[in-house]
């Protein structure tokens, strides 16, 4: 029997598989099994390839006496085979529940965590998972249902990180005739027949209706697999020099200067960013944008600037109530306020450094963001108001520079606009003896 196993054409398919992938017979390799019939034959063929696999079954108790069975057939047969077992066994639901995921997305989670936790303590070199032709497919049409551009179109890839798929170019039917030919051992959970999952409503539905359109459907669509991969690949590299290129690290938050022909990989980035990709689009886009224009989907911000965009985090700003002269923390910045001789007072061209009159400044101070119609009387302007906004305006600023800047505060007007100008009212008037140095670094 081994000699006609290792003349089938699916057995030569994952051998080839592994070998293109540069798997070593003596690599520690982990496989997840179910006891479906897809990865009952992929460790059977582990096994006869001499990799010495573990296998490894999470028993979800989803499916009550069902969900035990399984793992008594994976185990009883692993020890029959002499493959070593490891068996995990997870309360699905109350993980669905606690994470507030639906029932396949927590049995998902729950394995993939196991997996590399095994890897991490275990020392596994790869989790061999038994996806085939079919389910990257169903894989395909979901993620075009859901919209995640060319990455989800490619289906599942053979190969993420450590995870490998020697069978994903294998379909269900063959793998299914190997099965029955070589009496492999396995079960069938009657999920797979329910229409209740998107996944199934495809397989039982759609797919069979693309096949009577075209009956060569199947090799239609891992040609065109193979394509999209290929020109994913191609278009990522130059993702990753765009990034490298464009987006440029600046006070917490990204300048971006980009083209029209680099929006591609600007939405891109955006929607690794969580931003929905149609929204993003619309805004960058529009001919009504102007600079100053923003976008907001918590927790970022983007705003368009004079020769691109600026990405930030939305983080609040909390007031900050001053009661003495001292050091404070201001968000990543210190703001000392420090009672020096008057006879200290210089001219200091440095902006994040000011002098204030003793005499004329009445606390508590706070330091708090601008608000809408806030105004201050602009040392040098001989006690004129002036709008702050005007003000930051007249500074030429973007829009998310002027989201960043802070006034300190008095009970009865703003003493500083920080580190832009100091109010007339509390300039150092000559003789005074003592003066604040006032400082944000």
């Amino acid at each position: 029997m081994k000699t006609s196993i290792h003349n089938s054409s699916l057995f030569q398919k994952v051998r080839k598989k592994l070998g293109d992938l540069g798997i070593k017979p003596a690599s520690r390799l982990l496989v997840g099994v179910s006891g479906g019939v897809d990865s009952m034959v992929l460790l059977a063929i582990m096994k006869e390839l001499n990799f010495n696999p573990t296998a490894a079954h999470v028993n979800f108790q989803l499916r009550d006496k069902e969900s035990d069975e399984d793992a008594s057939l994976v185990r009883s047969w692993c020890r029959e085979q002499n493959i070593p077992y490891l068996e995990y066994v997870a309360d699905t639901k109350q993980y669905a529940a606690i994470h507030k995921l639906n029932t396949q997305s927590a049995a998902r989670d729950i394995r993939y965590d196991w997996w590399k936790e095994l890897v991490k303590n275990e020392s596994f070199d790869w989790v061999a998972t038994a996806h085939h032709q079919d389910d990257s497919m169903e894989t395909f049409f979901l993620n075009l249902l859901r919209g995640t551009g060319i990455k989800g179109l490619r289906g599942i890839p053979v190969r993420r990180d450590y995870f490998i798929r020697p069978m994903i170019d294998i379909s269900r039917n063959e793998i299914e005739s190997f099965a029955k030919t070589y009496h492999i051992p396995h079960r069938t959970d009657r999920s797979n027949d329910s229409d209740d999952y998107q996944r199934n409503r495809i397989r039982h539905h759609l797919i069979p209706q693309l096949l009577e359109l075209n009956p060569d459907f199947s090799a239609v669509m891992m040609s065109e697999k193979k394509r999209i991969e290929l020109e994913w690949e191609a278009w990522d590299d130059t993702y990753q020099t765009w990034q490298r290129n464009n987006l440029l690290p600046d006070a917490g938050g990204w300048n971006i200067k980009v083209e029209p022909s680099g929006y591609a990989f600007l939405l891109k980035w955006l929607e690794e960013k969580s931003f929905p990709w149609s929204l993003s689009y619309d805004f960058i886009t529009s001919s009504l944008a102007d600079s100053g224009k923003v976008l907001i989907h918590d927790p970022f911000r983007l705003s368009r600037t004079s020769d691109g965009f600026y990405f930030e985090a939305t983080e609040l700003f909390h007031p900050v109530l001053i009661d003495s002269p001292g050091t404070f923390q201001i968000g990543d910045h210190k703001l000392t306020i420090e009672v020096i001789p008057g006879n200290m007072f210089s001219i200091d061209s440095d902006p994040d450094i000011e002098f204030a009159d003793l005499h004329n400044v009445s606390w508590p101070l706070e330091v708090t963001s601008i608000v809408v119609g806030d105004y201050f009387q602009p040392i040098g302007m001989h006690g004129k108001n002036k709008k702050i906004q005007d003000y930051l305006v007249d500074l030429k600023l973007e829009q998310h520079e002027k989201n960043k800047v802070m006034v300190l505060r008095s009970k009865e007007h703003i003493i500083w606009l920080v580190g832009k100008r100091l109010d007339e009212r509390v300039k150092v008037n000559s003789g005074v003896k003592e003066i604040y140095r006032l400082s944000f670094k």
